[in-house]
C-alpha cells in the first residue's frame, strides 16, 4: 500500500532532517576525489562525538589550527599542515574543538 498523506510525507522528512543537524560540519564541493569538510567555529562541542568509521582514511589540514584530534586511549594530537593523521577503519577517535573554523581534507583508502 502508497502512503499518500501529505502530512506524513512532512513528518518523515523532518525525521530525516533532524539526522542532518546533528552533523558538525558542512561538506566543501571538491574538484578531486578528496572529501573536504568544514568545522565552523561556532560548532557545539557535544557535537564533536567519539566515533569509527567505516573504512580506512587520512585527514590533512592545510591551515595552521588550534583543533586536536584524538584516538582512544592516547593523548591529543595537533591537527597542522606539516601531519596527516591515518585513521584505520573500526578506531575509536574524535576531533577537539579549538578557535575559528578548521577545515580538513579526507582521502578515503
Amino acid at each position: 500500500m502508497v502512503d499518500n498523506c501529505l502530512d506524513c510525507q512532512k513528518d518523515r522528512e523532518q525525521f530525516f532532517d533532524s539526522f542532518e543537524s546533528d552533523i558538525p560540519y558542512t561538506a566543501i564541493p571538491s574538484d578531486g576525489p578528496n572529501v573536504i569538510r568544514k568545522f565552523p567555529s561556532d560548532t557545539p562541542e557535544y557535537l564533536l562525538k567519539w566515533h569509527e568509521d567505516e573504512e580506512d582514511r587520512i585527514i590533512h589540514v592545510n591551515e595552521i589550527t588550534d583543533w586536536k584530534f584524538q584516538f582512544d586511549n592516547e593523548l591529543p594530537v595537533e591537527l597542522n599542515p606539516s601531519k596527516e593523521i591515518h585513521i584505520p577503519k573500526g578506531r575509536i577517535h574524535r576531533i577537539i574543538k579549538g578557535s575559528g573554523d578548521l577545515i580538513v581534507e579526507i582521502r578515503m583508502l
